[in-house]
């Protein structure tokens, strides 16, 4: 209700909301006209950024070293872990291959009658 009660005395709160945008657009239009334009000696940020840059190694013992790092931060899984899921994916895989199984002698039978039915 005090939103409604301050809407119904005039409109005070617009006022001063217009004069701050006008200030605001003004201190704008000055920033503006205060930035030097960019010379061509100036680089942009991402270019200051790559020739500050030490001149990385390259090479395949570098490469190794690297992958040894990471590969110190990776979680392994406990053995229990991965007892675990190799025990998933062995039976989801007893389960596609019984169903391609189930699917193929289906088919196989049903194509020897279709063409017994031919001859």
């Amino acid at each position: 209700m005090a939103k409604t009660a301050n809407n119904k005395k005039g409109g005070a709160g617009k006022s001063t909301s217009t004069g701050k945008s006008a200030q605001n657009k003004k201190a704008a239009a000055k920033r503006a006209d205060a930035r030097p334009s960019r010379a061509k000696s100036q680089q942009k940020p991402q270019q200051k950024a790559r020739a500050s840059r030490p001149a990385e190694k390259k090479g395949f013992m570098k490469f190794l070293r690297d992958v040894r790092v990471e590969m110190g931060k990776v979680t392994w899984p406990t053995r229990k872990d991965l007892a675990q899921s190799t025990l998933v994916v062995l039976v989801a895989v007893a389960i596609a291959a019984a169903y391609t199984a189930v699917l193929d002698f289906g088919f196989s039978r049903i194509i020897d009658a279709v063409v017994n039915l031919l001859t």
